[in-house]
Parts: structure tokens; sequence; C-alpha cells
């Protein structure tokens, strides 16, 4: 009797490595050491380097950047570099560097290298270098357009990762389902309209119109006709009846977008509609009922508008039976990388060129940088850039920011303020990386449980 034993495992292929140094001994020595956890490509020159790269589809990278013809010049390696992140943005390019070249290889990482990996070569530790470059690799091309996907699933354009827009997304979708007026409030260019929309696309309301208006783009004259519509002959120049937004958006939702801009007369009107769910075209008499959901935003303090007698305290709670309020982009963390990388895949597509990376030094520009026109300000500065750039990464230059922000610990901050601020960053960035797993996000930061509650408590987190 035979006992037929299972069929080998099939095992996954070795992760490719490209080697790319004019020293024999070198590519000898490494391609031996590495064998047995990688499928080694050895390169001596740039273009047999490119060659193997783009031909076997190579993510993972050693390069040495004093290639032939100018091997004590860092010519070749960086030109290298720079056409490999062209073809391929998430490759992980790693840095053999000498201490005399070591100012070439910090260059190599501002444009985008992975990191840099010092001279002589110890093999243990570069096998751990290797390994994390290979770990983040997969988990980025994994991830690569999911999590933009994701992102925008219900939200049609809204990204962020922050607690603070996370509260907001969670808001959002609880409001939508509920047939009430919703005010949005926020500085100019954080999104107001996109939330909007994303209350239209959850709500029941979903099939019929979205209708927006900018209450402050409109002369105040014309304004009334726009929103109500107007009859035959109602005023000079009105040779035919027309229908306002108001009915445009019937079945539906109607934006009003700058809300406190609205003339005085315009409000009286704006909550007689809200009262009766009737309207009066001008130079009708009769009133029409119209079925539509209103959503307003202003970037204004109408509390402070209604104190003033600016703002009629009625249609001010007819409106905000809920409040939304959206974090300006300096709120926000790191929410800012995301949406910078985000919008240079849109603008790649958009202008028809290779995507970009941020440098190093961008990334920390964009975080330091305090934002005066928000996530509008971002998309410009970053559709600025891939029209001008013309190396594979951007930098505070393409993106028209100063390569030095002053943070506040710089301008005379205290010790204990700017420790608070990093406090908060690394727990609310551990929160996130661990899914709110508590247990995991205190292992992450190397404390206590009961510490962590401490400090999230201390800094306003959610336990959720």
């Amino acid at each position: 009797m035979s006992l037929e034993s299972d069929p080998p495992r099939e095992q996954p292929p070795l992760p490719r490595l490209l080697i790319v140094d004019d020293d024999e001994q070198i590519l000898k020595q490494l391609g031996w050491a590495l064998a047995d956890a990688y499928q080694v490509f050895t390169a001596r020159a740039r273009k047999a380097a490119l060659e193997i790269f783009k031909r076997e589809g190579i993510h993972l990278v050693l390069l040495d950047l004093g290639l032939p013809p100018q091997p004590r010049e860092a010519v070749e390696g960086l030109a290298a570099l720079e056409e490999m992140l062209r073809h391929d943005a998430l490759a992980k390019v790693i840095i053999v560097s000498g201490n005399r070249e070591r100012d070439n290889a910090l260059q190599a990482v501002e444009r985008g290298a992975y990191d840099i990996f010092p001279k002589p070569i110890e093999v243990d530790e570069l096998e751990v270098v290797l390994s994390r470059a290979q770990w983040r690799l997969e988990m980025e091309m994994e991830t690569s357009g999911q999590r933009q996907q994701a992102a925008r699933r219900h939200f049609r354009g809204l990204i962020g990762t922050s607690l603070k827009m996370k509260a907001v997304f969670d808001q959002v979708e609880k409001v939508a389902r509920a047939e009430v007026q919703a005010l949005i409030l926020g500085e100019s260019g954080t999104g107001k309209e996109l939330i909007a929309r994303a209350l239209h696309q959850l709500s029941g309301r979903k099939n019929g119109p979205f209708v927006a208006i900018n209450c402050s783009a409109i002369p105040e004259n014309l304004l009334e006709s726009e929103l109500f519509g107007h009859e035959k002959g109602a005023f000079t120049g009105a040779s035919a009846q027309r229908l306002g937004k108001v009915e445009y958006a019937k079945g539906g939702t109607l934006f009003l977008d700058e809300i406190g801009d609205l003339a005085p007369a315009l409000q009286a009107k704006l909550l007689r509609f809200l009262q009766e769910k009737a309207i009066e075209r001008v130079g009708g008499r009769e009133f029409i009922p119209v079925d539509a959901r209103v959503i307003a935003a202003t970037h204004q303090d109408l509390e402070k508008a209604v104190k003033e007698g600016r703002f009629r305290e009625d249609l001010y709670f007819r409106l905000a039976v809920v409040k939304i309020h959206l974090p300006p982009l300096r709120e926000r963390g790191r929410d800012v990388i995301d949406l910078a990388e985000h919008f240079i895949e849109v603008f790649a597509q958009e202008l028809n060129k290779p995507s970009k990376k941020l440098s190093r030094k961008a990334a920390d520009i964009l975080l330091k940088y305090s934002w005066p026109g928000n996530v509008r300000e971002l998309e410009n500065r970053v559709k600025r850039a891939m029209v001008l750039a013309e190396k594979s990464f951007i930098g505070p230059e393409e993106l028209e920011l100063p390569e030095e922000i002053e943070t506040p610990a710089a301008a005379g901050a205290s010790l204990k303020k700017a420790k608070e601020s990093i406090e908060h960053e690394l727990v609310e960035r551990a929160l996130l990386e661990n899914q709110h797993n508590i247990t995991k996000a205190a292992k992450a930061l190397g404390i206590s449980r009961p510490t962590l509650y401490e400090l999230m408590d201390r800094y306003g987190l959610d336990k959720d």
C-alpha cells in the first residue's frame, strides 16, 4: 500500500533586484550574498541598467552614483535615478554611497531616492534595508490607486485620513440620509461644494438634480430672477418665461454657496420658500410648489452677522438645522501629502505627462506651509508644477514655495508647545495607521494602553 504525498507547494517568485555599480567585484559579491532572497540582475553602466530595469519590470534597485564614462562624478547615476523614477514612480532606488559622495547621495534622495546605504557594505544591514524597502513597495503597489478610489467612493473627490476629516465624513453620511437643511462652514477653498455634492449623492434624492448657485457671484438685481425665475414681461428684457434655480432643483438638492452675501430682501424670500415649500416667480402672482432640499455654505461667521443685523436670525436657524464644519488644510496634518499626490496623478493624466514624486523637502514644506488658499491653492500649485517641472520629482521650487518655512517653535513658541504638537501628531498617526486599535497603537508608540488613553483625552482624540 502506498500513500500519496501532497504535491509540493509552488513557491512565490523571488523579488527582482537590480544592482548597478562599475566595480565588477562588488557586483559578484552582492550577487552571491543576496541570491537566496532575490533574483539578482547586475549592470555596470546607465544605459545597460535602464534596459534591464524596463525590460524585466524591476522595482528595487541598488545604485552607485559613480558610473562610466564619469565614474568620479554623479552625473550618470543621477540621470539613471531620474529616468527610473520617471518610468516607475513606485520604484525603490537605494543609493550606495561612500563618505566622499555623501553630498551627491543626499541630492539623490531629494530627487526621489528611497534611502542611502554607506560603503563599505555590511550585507546583514543591507538585507534589512532591502527587506524594508520591498515591504514598503508591496504595500504601495497594493494600495496604489485603491486608496484614492476608496477615499472618493462616497465623497466624489474628497480625500482625507486625518481625524478631523474622518469626523466630517462620518457626519456627512449621517446627515445625508436625513431630510433636513444643512449649513457647511469653512474657509474659502476647503471644498464646501464637494461636501454638498456628497450629501446629495448619499441621500434619497441622488437621482434628482443637484443645482448650485454662488450668491456672491451674481449682481443683486439679477440674483432674484436667477433663484426664483421670472414671468414674461416682468422687467425690461424679460421676453419669455424663465425658470429659476429653485425650480430646476425640484426633486433634488439646491446648493446656495456664500449664503452670507445674500441681500436682505432675498433672505426674506428664501425664508418664505423654506417655510412654505413654494415660490413666486418675479412678476408672477401664483405660488408654485417646489420640493427641493436646501444646503447652504459660507466662509463667514453667520452668528456674528445675525448679532450685527446683517443676516436674519430666523433664516439662520432654518438653514443651520445641522452645521458641518470643514477644517482648513493647515489643520489636516498629512492629508496635504495625500491630496498633493492625488493631484499629481490627476494632472499627469490630464496633461498626458508621466507621474512625478514629491521630494522629501517638498513634502516637509507642504506640511509646514499655512495654506491660506486651502485645497484650491494646493491644487493650483500642483498643476503649475506638473506643467513646468522637467525632472521626475517635484520640489519646493516647482511648487513656488520657500525652501525654508519658520515653524512655531522657530518663531518663539515654547518648548512645551512644540513637544505637545509633535506628541499630538504621533498619537494621531499611530491611531490612524492601526485603525484605532488601542493595543496596536500603544505598542507602535512604545507606551502603555492607560498612557495612550491619557494622551487621547489630552488632545481630544476620539476613543471610538
